[in-house]
Formats: C-alpha cells, structure tokens, sequence
C-alpha cells in the first residue's frame, strides 16, 4: 500500500484564533463606546436639570436682595434724597439711571380706587363749599369778587360775613384779601370756586411776577402743590420754575421735583391699567404681580387695610430693564452653576426676560419665587453647544477608540508577522530538509569512492604504483574535502547556537593566502581550472583569526572553481590602506543575478532547484562566510553580471572592535 503524502501544515485555523478575539472585543468595545456617548448625554442632561434647581435658588436670593435695595433707593430719590448708594448702583448696572425708571409707589383699594398717588380732575369741579352757598351768598360772593381795590373787597368781606355762610366759605373771603405770600404761609390748602385751590394759585402768582424769584419757601410751596397736592396746573407750576433757575442748587431741586412728577405721571398711567384688572377682585391676602404698559413696568402687589378699613393693595414698580438686568447680573454672579456648554433663560411671572434657545434643546427647568412680591420665575438651561457638552467623553472615545484600534492594528501586525514566520519556518522546512538531503549527498559519494579505492589498494588490485600514487592523492583530497564540509557543518552548528569563537592576533595574511591557495590548487586542477594568486609587493599583518579568515577563502575559492567552466582562471586578490584590508576572489562563472546578491548569504540558500543542480554543496558555507567578516567588524561586498562572472571582496577595517 503506497504511503500517504502528508498534508501541507495550514496557517488558516492560528490566524483565525489570533484575528477572533481581537475583532470581537473591537466591535464590543465600539458598540460600548458608542453607548457610553449616550449615557454620557443622558447624564449631563441630569446635572443640566440639577444646575437649574441650584441655579434658581442663587437668582431668588440674589433678586431679592437687590430689590430691596432698589426699592430703598427709590424711595430716597422720591423723598429728594440722592445718596452715594444710588451711584453706586448706576455702576452695578452700566446704562440704567434711577431716575430714567423711577415710579412712584401707589395705594389702591380692591375696588379700583386710588388712594395714592392723589388723583385730581383733569377738568375743576367747584368745591363742596361754593356750591352750598345760597343765593344771596353766591351774590354777596360776586360782589366781592368784582370789587375794584382791596378796601372796597374788605367792604363787601364783612357783608358776605355777616351773612353767615359756611366755614370754608369764610376762609376762601379771607384768602381774597390776604398776599400770596399769607396765603402759602397762614392758610390751611383750600379750593377756590373755580376747583383751583388758593395755595396754586399763590404760588402762580409769585412764580409769575415781573420780579419773581426763587426762595426755599416758594420751593416748598411748590413741591407742595406739584407732589403732595397735585393738579393739572402742576406742569405749568415747574415750567415756570425752571425759568427762574438762575441758582445751581434752586435749579437742581426744580429738576428733582420735574422727575419727581414724571414718576408720579407714570405711576398714574400704570395704576390705571391695574385698577381696570379683573385680577382686583376678589382681594388677595397675598402678594403677587403682573406685568403692564405693554411689558415696560412689573408691578409688584402687597395686600394692604387701609385706615378707612378697606382692603387694597401698596404698589411698588419695577421697570422691566431693571429687573432684566438684575436678573442678568444674578446669572452672571451664578454663572459657576451653568455648564460651560449652555446658556441660562430667565422668564419673569410669563414675561421672557432673558431670552433662551430652542424648546428642544432645553436641558433644565426649575421655578420659584422671589419672595418680594412673591413674584414667579422660570429659570432655563438650554444647549448651546453639544460638542462641548460630550467633549470630555469624545475625548474617552477617541482614546479608547484609538487604543482599540491599535490593538487590532497590533493584532493585524501580529498576524502578519506570525504568517510570515510560518512560511519561513516551512522554508525553513524545506531548507533543512534540502540541507539533509545535500549533506547525505555530499559524504556518501566521497566516502563511498574512498572505501572503492582503500579496498582497491588493500585487496592489491592495483599493483602499479603509478596508480597507487594517484589513488592516494584521490584518498587525500577527498578527506581534505569532507574535512572542509564537516568543518562548515560544526561552525554553522557553533554559530547557530551562539558558541562559535574567535581568536584575534596579528596575523600574516599574505603568507596566509598563499598557503590556502596551494593548498586549494589541485583541486582547481582537478576540476581543469587554473588557481592564480595576484602579485603583492608587501608584507601585510593584520589583527584577525587566522584559522576563520583561510576558511573564508577556502570557500570562497571552491565556490569559484565549483561555478567555472573548465580552462577558465579563478584570480584571488590581497590588497590593503591605511583605512582597510581587502581580499577579494573573481571568477567567470555564470554570474548572479542582482536581486539575489543578499539571499546567497542565507542559511540552506542555494540557487535552482535541488532537482536539475549540478553543483556540489550545502547552502550554509556563504552564511559562515558573513558570520566571520561582521565578527571582524569587516563587509562583504559582491560585484556579479550574469555571464560575466562574479567578484567576492571582504572588507576589514583597520582597527578591529575586538582589538
């Protein structure tokens, strides 16, 4: 039964177990990653949500502070005080000016009516005092009003006296005999018969006199009949003040009191709207607020009992660019508490403030209250940059991705390297079985002709002694020959393992090349080639293992005489300089072609099949050749043409590293 070939070994199934575990834990680790980048969002939307709730209980005590402190200074400005705080505030708040906002504080009741600031008719109404005059009253009245000059109106007083008319009807005669000046200074506030009290009128006069000047006791009545008894002559009151405003400090309290009542102008304005609110009824035992002129004031409410026992509420406002930019700066102190990733949004009782992003990147919602006003507040955090959110965690990814990567980059590496050590071990393989089969081949044909010929010579076969001679050398060269390749083979087991040694000493090269060319010469003979050495004019030593060195030309030459046809010469060269020693062997053999000039240095290489090979050898002679020139410190340098023959030249330096 003839044997089975044996299979060729297959790389298949170790790149399989090799490539496997890497491509799974790869795509393991990318889908892991990939999941970890949503887990990551999913979290910094969480902490996104936290920092809001956080970030709306800084902004409420923030805010409430700096209401207070708002509503503080107001009240100074309204009463005609301008402290130090209040620029200290204006540089808290770059481009808001108080008295740009200011509003005065009001007192409405439940029922729509306003307590303060005081009301008064757009159109006078005669007081309750005129109209309860009777007929020969009213008569009496007129006749005083008509007279010509103060004696006759004191005339006619004391008949308009006599006819017992009311109280105040008693005061407002006295009032058309007194000075301007009695009546600002004497008189209680009074209403003449036209609805215009006596004390606006006074003051009229005074500010509308040819000599009219400024004094702080006009000042006085003036802020009396603007602010705490107003009436539609009030603006015609200031502008003729601030006519008259030839003194810094007179003309800077006529601005305050021309601020001051644009403040009260537009308190009027919003307490109307809210006095028109549904939201009045029924009265609230709690604070809250709204919004009016179209969003430009907050009105803050607190309820409030009145002496007269009604319900209402006190009214303090905020204008809506304060309360932005106290919002603002409330955000900007807390801004520690906003991820570096998304922007706050404050909406005030359903008012957007501080404007935010899109609903669907909103991260974060927390409401409250500042407790002033109990006014309601949403604080937002919307997304404004999801890089930056997932930067930390991309940055993970890309490392980890970059590490898996390299593993599988490393893996692939791997796989490459293992399968190119397996196709060299299976030429290795092949190799070595070649080197086997060539070194059998090589002792069984010298020792089986050795054995022929001692036979030969012992069973006296051959009486001649001619021929005895010849048999004899024949028995010599083919021992020296076997000695050459059992030599080789040890060295080349020495080297492998690590033990081949040198013995370095100042040796006589030239002496040495002779030598081994005599000694190589019959069997160039023997081949029909003719062994030349090249001239030398000197003596050349140098630091070398003798023995090494001859058995580098040793195999050098019977490479060359191997490859020669007969009748060609093989020339070996010694020459040396000051920098290097060269030793060189040339031949006109078939040549090497260019792209193998390396591999003949390997070990078992050997050129052609092993099938169609005429030359003798083993393929490990060149590979001990290297091994001695690079202990030397030396190169091998090889110059081949194919037909053209091949030249081998070592190159030695100098100074040897072992010297």
């Amino acid at each position: 039964m003839p044997s089975e070939i044996p299979r060729r070994p297959s790389f298949f199934w170790q790149g399989f177990l090799i490539l496997l575990p890497v491509a799974v834990l790869a795509v393991v680790g990318l889908v892991s990653l990939r999941q970890e980048e949503r887990v990551a969002d999913i979290d910094a939307r969480r902490r996104a949500a936290q920092s809001a709730e956080s970030l709306a209980r800084a902004v409420r005590s923030f805010v409430n502070d700096e209401l207070r402190r708002f509503f503080a200074l107001q009240n100074d400005w309204m009463n005609g005080l301008h402290p130090a705080e209040i620029e200290i505030w204006e540089r808290d708040y770059p481009g808001l000016k108080l008295a740009d906002f200011a509003a005065s504080p009001g007192e409405i009741t439940a029922d729509g009516r306003q307590i303060s600031p005081p009301e008064y008719p757009v159109v006078p109404v005669p007081p309750p005092w005129f109209q309860e005059l009777s007929p020969a009253q009213r008569f009496q009245w007129d006749a005083m009003r008509s007279a010509t000059n103060l004696a006759e109106m004191k005339k006619r007083q004391q008949t308009f006296f006599a006819g017992n008319p009311p109280e105040d009807a008693r005061l407002a005669a006295r009032c058309l005999t007194n000075s301007p000046v009695q009546i600002l200074n004497d008189t209680r506030p009074l209403d003449s018969e036209s609805g215009i009290s006596f004390q606006t009128v006074a003051c009229y006069r005074l500010l509308s006199a040819k000599n009219a000047r400024l004094s702080e006791p006009l000042l006085d009545a003036l802020w009396r009949q603007t602010i705490e008894n107003p009436s539609f002559v009030a603006p015609k009151l200031l502008d003729l003040a601030e006519g008259l405003t030839a003194d810094a400090a007179f003309r800077q309290k006529v601005l305050r009191m021309r601020m001051n009542w644009d403040a009260r102008l537009r308190a009027q304005e919003y307490l109307a709207a809210i006095r028109r609110s549904p939201d009045l009824h029924p009265w609230k035992e709690q604070e809250w607020s709204r919004w009016v002129g179209n969003g430009e004031m907050l009105a803050m409410l607190e309820p409030e009992r009145f002496p007269n026992t009604s319900q209402g509420y006190k009214v303090r406002f905020v204008p809506a660019a304060v309360a932005k930019g106290t919002f603002a700066k409330a955000l900007e102190d807390a801004k520690f508490l906003i991820p570096e990733y998304a922007a706050a949004a404050v909406t005030v009782d359903g008012m957007p403030l501080i404007p935010g992003g899109d609903e669907k990147d909103l991260l974060g919602n927390a409401s409250t209250t500042v407790t002033i006003g109990n006014l309601p507040f949403d604080v937002r955090i919307f997304l404004t940059s999801r890089e930056r959110m997932l930067s930390t965690e991309r940055r993970r990814v890309k490392l980890f991705a970059g590490l898996i990567l390299g593993a599988v980059f490393a893996a692939l590496a791997g796989f490459v390297a293992a399968q190119r050590a397996f196709r060299r071990q299976l030429q290795l393989y092949e190799m070595k079985s070649n080197f086997v089969s060539s070194v059998s081949h090589e002792l069984r044909a010298p020792i089986a002709s050795v054995r022929l010929m001692a036979e030969n010579l012992a069973g006296g076969k051959i009486p001649e002694s001619r021929r005895q001679s010849e048999y004899f050398r024949f028995i010599v060269q083919e021992c020296r020959r076997l000695s050459a390749l059992i030599e080789n083979v040890l060295d080349f087991s020495r080297i492998e393992q690590g033990r081949k040694d040198y013995e370095f000493e100042p040796t006589n090269l030239v002496a040495l090349t002779q030598t081994t060319v005599k000694l190589m010469e019959p069997y160039a003979e023997e081949k029909g080639i003719k062994l030349q050495l090249a001239p030398v004019s000197e003596n050349i030593e140098w630091n070398v293992d003798g023995r090494a060195i001859q058995q580098t030309l040793v195999n050098f030459i019977d490479n060359a005489v191997k490859h020669s046809p007969q009748g060609e010469c093989v020339i070996v060269e010694i020459g040396a300089s000051p920098m290097a020693l060269r030793l060189s062997v040339s031949d006109h053999g078939p040549g090497i072609p260019e792209a193998e000039h390396e591999k003949i240095f390997e070990r078992f290489y050997r050129r052609g099949s092993e099938l169609r090979r005429e030359t003798q050898g083993v393929g490990i002679g060149l590979s001990v050749v290297k091994h001695i020139v690079e202990a030397h410190g030396g190169r091998i340098v090889v110059k081949s043409q194919l037909g053209k023959g091949s030249k081998f030249t070592i190159e030695l330096p100098a100074r040897s590293q072992h010297e």
